[in-house]
This record gives C-alpha cells, sequence and structure tokens, in this order.
C-alpha cells in the first residue's frame, strides 16, 4: 500500500537559484536537501539547481556564511531562493542601535536642557507642571527638538524602507531597467515603511515588477504625448 500510494504522488523536478540576498549575486555551491528523501543536490556555478521532488515535500537551502532557508515545492515553477549572510545581519543590527543611540543622546542632551518630551508635552503636563508645559510648546530648544524628532524619525523609517528596496533589488526584479531609469523610477516608487514591514520578499518582487510596467507605460505616454501622465505614483500593490 505505501508503494502504491508513493507511485501516486506527483514526482516532479524542481528548479531554480539560489542567490544573495540585496545584491542578486548568484550563489554557486550551495546545498539543497529535500527532508523527506534526504537526497541532496549543489548549485552550479550560476547558482542554478535541479531537484527531484514531490507536491509538498519540504526543500532546505544552505551556503557557507548565508542564513539557511527552507521552501516547499509546490506548484514547481521555477523559484528563486534569497539568502542572507551572516555578516550582514550583525551590520545591520549594529547600523540600527548606532543610529539609534545617536538618537538617544541629542534627546538626551534636550532633557538637559529642560526638555522632556521632544516639545509635545502629554496634557497631564499642562495641569501638573505648568512651566514645563510652557517650555515644551514654546520654548526655542523645544522647537528644535521636534524638529529633530521629525528629521530622525523619518530617517530611520528611510533606512528601513531602503534596506530592502534599493538599486540590486530593483535590478534583480527587472533587469531591463536603465541606468537613467533607476534614480527616477526608485524615488517615485518608494514604498511606505507600513507596506515594507508587512511585504515578505514574494510581495515586494511583485510591487517593483507591477511598478515598473506602470513607470514604463507612463513614459510612452508621455513621449507621445508630450504631457506629463495623470496616472498616480506609487499605486501598484502586490498580487495576494
Amino acid at each position: 500500500m505505501t508503494v502504491f500510494c508513493a507511485l501516486g504522488q506527483s514526482v516532479r523536478t524542481q528548479q531554480g537559484a539560489v542567490l544573495k540576498r540585496g545584491g542578486g549575486v548568484r550563489i554557486s555551491g550551495a546545498v539543497i536537501q529535500n527532508k523527506r528523501s534526504m537526497v541532496s543536490v549543489t548549485t552550479n556555478q550560476l547558482g542554478f539547481f535541479s531537484i527531484v521532488s514531490t507536491a509538498g515535500d519540504t526543500l532546505s537551502v544552505s551556503a557557507v556564511g548565508y542564513t539557511p532557508q527552507t521552501f516547499v515545492a509546490s506548484d514547481f515553477k521555477d523559484a528563486i531562493i534569497y539568502l542572507i549572510p551572516v555578516t550582514q545581519l550583525d551590520e545591520v543590527i549594529v547600523q540600527g542601535k548606532s543610529l539609534e543611540g545617536e538618537l538617544k543622546g541629542i534627546q538626551d542632551a534636550y532633557r538637559g536642557k529642560g526638555v522632556y518630551y521632544n516639545g509635545r508635552p502629554p496634557l497631564l503636563a499642562a495641569i501638573f507642571s505648568p512651566l514645563t508645559a510652557i517650555n515644551e510648546l514654546f520654548g526655542k530648544n523645544a522647537k528644535r527638538a521636534r524638529r529633530f524628532q521629525n528629521y530622525a524619525s523619518q530617517e530611520l523609517d528611510y533606512q528601513e524602507i531602503t534596506r530592502r528596496f534599493n538599486d540590486l533589488t530593483i535590478r534583480n526584479a527587472v533587469p531591463s531597467i536603465t541606468n537613467e531609469e533607476l534614480p527616477v523610477f526608485r524615488g517615485d516608487y518608494l514604498p511606505t515603511v507600513d507596506q515594507i514591514r508587512t511585504w515578505n520578499d514574494y510581495d515586494l518582487m511583485i510591487y517593483i515588477k507591477k511598478s515598473f510596467k506602470e513607470f514604463r507605460e507612463k513614459s510612452r505616454l508621455q513621449d507621445s504625448t508630450g504631457t506629463k501622465s495623470s496616472v498616480p505614483e506609487n499605486s501598484a500593490s502586490p498580487a495576494k
């Protein structure tokens, strides 16, 4: 019975490529293992692999210096697997702490000047500490603290966005983009921090592809009419 059930399953070949996350560099020598059959293969010099699987098999992908990933063979379409370098994880964490540390240091400096709420005192402060509240609202240092807080928040959000939505990611999603189009496209279709936090890599890839198609259509319309298209920017979204 077990033999007949196994033969009845769809045995097919899962193909794909293994790339470095954020750079699009193909990883050769990565190991892909079928966790059910324990069969393993390695990627070639171009990062491609091919392994026999059945629907529902879990495949693990690993390479020296990278964080392992797993995926499930289901529709047997060509899979693109992104591995994150271990050192890259450390750099991101250190960079994030550094920026937040600088922010905290400047906020502490403003507190030393009597600005405790970044220029935005809560309602209770006006009741229990009216002088502090007045200073927070109208003081010169409070105005500077508010401007700095706005800038710091925007900078943190921008860094979080560009860690995933950057030139390398865009080129990997749409290789046909030109050097002239890249900075314009990146600026026009920069996603929001909320989008970046909710999207996985597949969602981001779909967003870039759809947005670039819209970008090219707008460019062709402008070339043909000589006027700016009224198509709203950043309107593409991943298909769910």
